[in-house]
C-alpha cells in the first residue's frame, strides 16, 4: 500500500495559513481552532443535510463512526497542546534551562539524536513530544508546577478529564467498545462491553470543557513564563530591539485566541514596555 501523499485537504488557503501560524506560535490558540473545526465536522452530516431517502439507520450508523473518530482527534489535539506548550516554552527562552535539566522524566536517547539526520526538530520538540504521561492530569500538573510554578488543571476538573481520557482510550484502542474494567473506572457499569454513544453534542461539550482549560493555561502559565523571563533579563535593562524576538515568542505562549477565524494579534513595543513595567518593578 502506497503511503499517503501530501494533499490540499481544503481549498481555503486563508484557513491553512491562519492555522499554520497558530500552530507555530500559540499552542492554546491552535487547539481552539482545531477543536472548533472538529465540532463543525461533527455537526456537518445532520439529517437535514442529507437527501430524504438517505436518512435513517444507515446514516446514523455511519455518523456515529465519524463522531467516534472526531472525538479521538479532539482529545489528541488537547494532548498535543499540552506537550507543545512545554516544548515551545523551552524553545522560546533559556530562562528554564536549570529547571529542565532537573526533570527526571526528560531524557534524550541516541535514537532521537540520529533521527535529526532525516528531519530536524527543535530542542523542545525533541525533548517533549516523544514523552508519555500526558493522559494523567496529576502528572501534567506536576510537570507544569515544577517548570512554570503553576498547575494546568484544576482539582475539580481532574475527574472529568480522567473519564474523557478513558473514553479516548476506548475509541483509539478498542474500536469504541468500553471494557468492563474501564466502565468500572468511570463509574458507568451499563457501558461495560458496549460502544459509547458519542454524538455531536457530546463532542461540543467536551470541547467547551477543554477550551476552558486551554484559556486558563495560556493566561496563568503564560504570565508565569513572562514574569520569569523578565526576571532573567532585568539586569541588562529595557531594550526592545534586543528582546523583541524572544518577547514575541513568549508573549504568544500566553495567548488563547478562541475564534477559529481570528488572527493572532501583533505583538508591539507598547506591550513590551507595559510588561516590562509590570514584571520588573
Amino acid at each position: 500500500m502506497a503511503f499517503p501523499q501530501l494533499d490540499a485537504w481544503t481549498r481555503d488557503s486563508a484557513d491553512i495559513r491562519r492555522e499554520h501560524t497558530k500552530r507555530l506560535a500559540s499552542p492554546c490558540s491552535f487547539f481552539c481552532s482545531q477543536g472548533r473545526s472538529l465540532c463543525l465536522a461533527a455537526e456537518y452530516f445532520r439529517d437535514d443535510r442529507l437527501a430524504e431517502d438517505s436518512r435513517g439507520g444507515v446514516a446514523g450508523k455511519h455518523r456515529h463512526k465519524n463522531q467516534l473518530a472526531i472525538f479521538g482527534q479532539l482529545m489528541a489535539a488537547f494532548e498535543y497542546m499540552l506537550k507543545d506548550f512545554v516544548a515551545k516554552a523551552i524553545d522560546s527562552t533559556s530562562a528554564f534551562d536549570d529547571k529542565v535539566k532537573a526533570q527526571e522524566w526528560l531524557n534524550i536517547t541516541t535514537e532521537r539524536i540520529l533521527a535529526q539526520r532525516v528531519v530536524q526538530a527543535s530542542i523542545g520538540s525533541t525533548l517533549i513530544h516523544p514523552t508519555l504521561g500526558w493522559h494523567s492530569p496529576e502528572t501534567v500538573n506536576e510537570r507544569f508546577k515544577n517548570l512554570f510554578n503553576v498547575t494546568a488543571i484544576n482539582g475539580d476538573e481532574i475527574r472529568t478529564l480522567n473519564v474523557l481520557w478513558i473514553l479516548r482510550h476506548s475509541v483509539a484502542h478498542n474500536a469504541g467498545f468500553v471494557t468492563a474494567h474501564d466502565a468500572a473506572r468511570i463509574g458507568q457499569h451499563a457501558l461495560s462491553e458496549q460502544v459509547a454513544h458519542i454524538d455531536a453534542l457530546f463532542i461540543k461539550e467536551t470541547f467547551d470543557f477543554l477550551k476552558l482549560i486551554a484559556e486558563r493555561l495560556a493566561a496563568n502559565t503564560g504570565k508565569s513564563i513572562l514574569k520569569q523571563w523578565f526576571k532573567s533579563v532585568k539586569v541588562y535593562g529595557m531594550d526592545w530591539q534586543r528582546d523583541k524576538e524572544v518577547y514575541v515568542r513568549v508573549k504568544h505562549l500566553g495567548l488563547c485566541v478562541v475564534p477559529r477565524t481570528q488572527e493572532l494579534p501583533d505583538i508591539t513595543v507598547a506591550a513590551y514596555n507595559a510588561d516590562w513595567a509590570l514584571h520588573t518593578t
